[in-house]
């Protein structure tokens, strides 16, 4: 017999958006697991999207339908025991940290699995080492994951009006074999970047250290990003974002889905300046005239709430790259880094296309 969540009531939804845009982990998965729940998602579906067991999810919504919130809010656990590793093993973990991954690695910090490797391989009578043994051996010497990260509470007034407005859109973008919904963002690289994540003491913030070698001091990243296909649509501009850099990344936008014969996009952005801008309006105004008239692709703009990162799937994606792949690293151009920056989103829509033939697969098996 299929499990489902029982009907959630309004405070209990207010909670869970909440969990969702918090920094506890098991909180977001759970909150995510009832809300997939509620919408009908089967519990297979839900673990494979999610990456943890089937049971786990029943477990889940079974305490919810029973309990309630109270019944699946994470309760503080005693710690455990602590590594039983000897000094030398916690040295050489604090030592690697310290140095970062080799250039092979891809990345710019270490993550817990791969530290886990490297000490494998370094120590003779360790024959496997989890991820959890190595976090607990770095905070034993006071080093932890520093992450510089805030979610904030939107103060737009017109709050709930201007995400009914995006889910009404997107939903029908979603069912039009003939439309398209996009998301578009923008991201600027800085010479001497002024936060990243890595690995450090707790009393010593990650020193900082500029971005590249060459005396460019800022580089600007448009990126749309299809809803259906997850494939990006990229463009630099040289320093920060404004207006008519806006308009020249529209024009190309729209001849590529013009190209693809889509009859209207549905954008989505936030109510940046250069979005909102006179210069921006007219150029869509003018566009959809003249896309009327030569049989273009018609362009629908829609608006996200006033400081509502959470309602954009590409601040994600910028915050990922930004603090886990780039972090200290020294590049000696920035075409270098536009280039790793490029393969990080071309690698992710590979990911994004694995996962969702796995999720299908799964759905349609059960």
């Amino acid at each position: 017999m299929t499990i489902r969540v029982r009907s959630i009531t309004g405070a209990e939804s207010e909670i869970l958006e909440q969990w969702q845009r918090c920094d506890d982990v098991v909180r977001y998965r759970r909150a995510r697991i009832v809300q997939l729940s509620a919408r009908r998602w089967k519990c297979p579906a839900i673990a494979e999207a999610l990456a943890l067991h089937a049971q786990t999810v029943r477990d889940v919504i079974v305490a919810f339908n029973e309990g309630g919130i109270a019944a699946i809010t994470p309760q503080p656990r005693s710690g455990g025991r602590p590594p039983g590793h000897s000094e030398e093993v916690g040295q050489a973990a604090e030592d690697l940290v310290r140095q970062g991954p080799p250039p092979e690695a891809g990345r710019a910090t270490w993550t817990l699995q791969g530290l886990a490797r490297a000490l494998a391989a370094r120590f003779e009578f360790i024959g496997t080492l989890s991820h959890e043994t190595v976090r607990r051996l770095l905070s034993l010497r006071r080093i932890i994951y520093r992450q510089a990260k805030s979610w904030l509470t939107s103060p737009d007034p017109q709050y709930a009006l201007h995400k009914s407005q995006r889910d009404r859109l997107l939903a029908w973008a979603r069912l039009a074999s003939d439309g398209a919904a996009v998301w578009i963002d923008q991201s600027w690289f800085v010479r001497w970047p002024y936060r990243f994540r890595a690995w450090a003491p707790k009393d010593h913030p990650p020193h900082v250290a500029q971005r590249w070698q060459e005396k460019v001091d800022t580089t600007a990243l448009y990126a749309a990003l299809d809803d259906e296909t997850q494939e990006p649509f990229l463009n630099w501009a040289a320093g920060q974002p404004n207006s008519e850099e806006t308009v020249l990344f529209l024009d190309a936008l729209m001849a590529h889905y013009t190209a693809q014969g889509r009859r209207f996009l549905v954008l989505f952005w936030d109510r940046a300046p250069w979005h909102t801008s006179r210069r921006t309006r007219d150029w869509i105004r003018d566009y959809n005239r003249r896309a009327k008239a030569e049989g273009l692709t018609r362009l629908i703009v829609c608006l996200l709430p006033t400081r509502s990162p959470w309602l954009m799937p590409l601040e994600a994606i910028f915050g990922w790259i930004k603090h886990q792949l780039l972090g200290s690293r020294l590049f000696e151009t920035v075409a270098d880094l536009r280039a790793v920056v490029e393969g990080c989103f071309h690698r992710r829509v590979a990911d994004a296309k694995l996962r969702r033939s796995r999720a299908w697969s799964a759905s349609v098996a059960t």
